[in-house]
């Protein structure tokens, strides 16, 4: 069986959702941005502040391409990551991807905690959501499932995505 590949912007509910997905299927969760901490010996915030988007991609890019798993895993990734056409490319062939969709007023609510997420604190951070996700979004439907996840409870999103995939 296929990896399990959770995309989408910060604050979808990748980690929750892999976390739940990972429970009751029994699968390894991988969250590529604890893995980049765990290499640098920096948060996330720390890297992008203290070196820079430009190098935190680098990183981020060496990190993904070199998963190997033993096992199907649940994969959570950084919401930029997919950018990358060489990580989409290979996140696509090594298992099924589900965009995890929310609205920039869901994103909004959910990413209060801006000191963790480097790239909206500086202005306005719904314009910034806004802005992301109008970039992001082309690649993200490009996904092989597309679940909402707006409004509805990270369990009932990780049960569908469950038997959406038949795991």
């Amino acid at each position: 069986m296929e990896h399990v590949i959770l995309i989408g912007m910060m604050g979808s509910g990748k980690t929750t959702i892999g976390r739940i997905i990972s429970r009751v299927t029994s699968r390894n969760f991988i969250d590529t941005d604890h893995l980049i901490e765990k290499k640098t010996g920096m948060s996330i915030s720390d890297i992008i502040n203290i070196k820079g988007e430009a190098y935190f991609r680098i990183v981020e890019k060496d990190v993904i391409m070199s998963l190997e798993p033993e096992a199907p895993s649940v994969i959570s990734t950084g919401g930029g990551a997919v950018m990358d056409d060489d990580i989409f490319s290979f996140l696509k062939k090594a298992g099924k991807t589900v965009y995890l969709k929310a609205s920039p007023d869901v994103l909004y609510r959910r990413t209060t905690n801006a000191e963790v997420r480097p790239l909206l604190m500086h202005g306005d951070r719904l314009e910034i959501i806004q802005r992301l996700l109008g970039k992001r979004e082309p690649r993200y439907l490009e996904s092989d499932i597309v679940i909402e996840s707006g409004n509805r409870s990270p369990a009932d999103i990780a049960e569908d995505i469950i038997k959406r995939l038949h795991l």
